[in-house]
């Protein structure tokens, strides 16, 4: 698996969200018709028409922490005011940047063996910031993507 470790600044999204479930597999219903339902109601071109910081690209993000409900946003990168849109921020973190292409299955795919299998032995561990998939090329059959995990030196 290719991948690359970035340290990044902590930056704002906007965008709209959806309250995960703690159990894993119902969120695999409710995340792809979020998509869907921002596809047919113009949600994603007005993202794509805010979105002026780094990182470039539609954004899943899994704001995953002890502390609040989980949620899941469809987000942009934005300094841009917007009464429309949630706003988020993303903390500043250190990330595993692991690049692919292909369908958004194959994201969920990617996201699985970089849990299973380059986690555990990576030297490194989960660290406390949401999970982030960066769509480079939206285009659901031929999509460019990026999962950014959040990770901290073990040890």
């Amino acid at each position: 698996m290719n991948y690359r470790i970035e340290t990044k600044e902590s930056f704002r999204i906007i965008g709209v969200s959806a309250p995960l479930d703690k159990e894993i597999e119902n969120n695999f219903m409710v995340v792809p018709k979020m998509w869907q339902d921002a596809a047919e109601n113009g949600t994603i071109q007005k993202l794509e028409g805010m979105m002026n910081t780094l990182p470039m690209g539609l954004l899943g993000v899994s704001a995953c922490n002890n502390e609040e409900q989980w949620k899941y946003f469809i987000a942009a990168s934005s300094t841009k005011a917007s009464d429309e849109f949630e706003e988020y921020t993303v903390p500043a973190s250190t990330w595993a940047i692991f690049s692919g292409t292909g369908t958004n299955q194959s994201i969920q795919e990617l996201e699985q063996r970089i849990i299973i299998e380059w986690l555990p032995t990576s030297g490194y561990e989960y660290a406390n910031a949401p999970d982030i998939e960066v769509y480079l090329n939206p285009d659901p059959q031929n999509a460019q993507y990026e999962v950014w995990i959040p990770v901290s030196k073990k040890g």
